[in-house]
């Protein structure tokens, strides 16, 4: 796990121990199932107990870590049927947000999404995984933040921040990334212009199909695993 100790600390030192953490977890180390021990944490972090407590808590409450019995704390386990269901809503949700957003058609949010898909086309010519799932979080992310509707921005980042431990995987596949940004650019496309059932039913599309590109690694990894 790459921690640094926290000298140069922000006024509420929770919160930097909660993000090192969840940016940690994100990068795949530490790994699903792996306990997170506030002991040794504290330890290498140089920070008091109490702070790496509530930060792990923290992490609990956005769906990153669970508690289980004799063991404490450990990094959460997305299985099949967990990533399917949180696909299922991210569907709804998302679908809402983009809709919202095309029925404000807000200049500042198309620019912004415009500058995140000309990242990401950066990241995919570049055949940059990270850069990919990155420029990809951003453009969901814009468009909750910018639906109006604060409750359904939450909801959507819990989602997302979950489901990072799985979008990891096929960020690394070239066909996704294509197809991947293809789909966002026709969520923009309807955004711009205003069409409201477009940008919603694109946006749906897109996270069935990676749904989908989710279950086959799934299935490909179980099935290496049972040689």
């Amino acid at each position: 796990m790459a921690l640094n100790e926290l000298t140069d600390r922000p006024v509420r030192l929770t919160d930097a121990v909660h993000n090192q953490l969840r940016d940690a977890i994100l990068s795949g180390d530490p790994a699903p199932g792996q306990q997170l021990s506030v002991p040794n944490l504290a330890q290498r972090l140089g920070v008091s107990r109490g702070s790496v407590r509530e930060a792990v808590l923290q992490l609990v409450a956005d769906g990153l870590a669970e508690e289980r019995p004799r063991r404490g704390v450990v990094v959460a386990t997305l299985g099949a049927a967990e990533v399917r269901h949180i696909h299922q809503i991210r569907e709804v949700l998302e679908g809402q947000a983009a809709r919202l957003c095309a029925e404000s058609r807000s200049p500042g949010l198309i620019k912004a999404l415009t500058a995140a898909l000309a990242a990401q086309q950066r990241a995919i010519t570049g055949h940059d995984g990270t850069g990919y799932a990155d420029t990809d979080r951003r453009f969901h992310t814009l468009l909750a933040t910018a639906c109006g509707n604060p409750m359904l921005s939450a909801l959507i980042e819990r989602l997302h921040t979950q489901m990072q431990l799985a979008l990891t995987r096929v960020a690394e596949a070239p066909e996704h990334r294509r197809c991947g940004h293809d789909e966002l650019s026709r969520v923009l496309e309807a955004v711009r212009s205003g069409d409201a059932d477009a940008a919603e039913a694109a946006m749906r599309a897109h996270i069935r199909r990676t749904r989908a590109a989710v279950a086959k690694g799934d299935n490909a990894i179980t099935a290496v695993a049972n040689r």
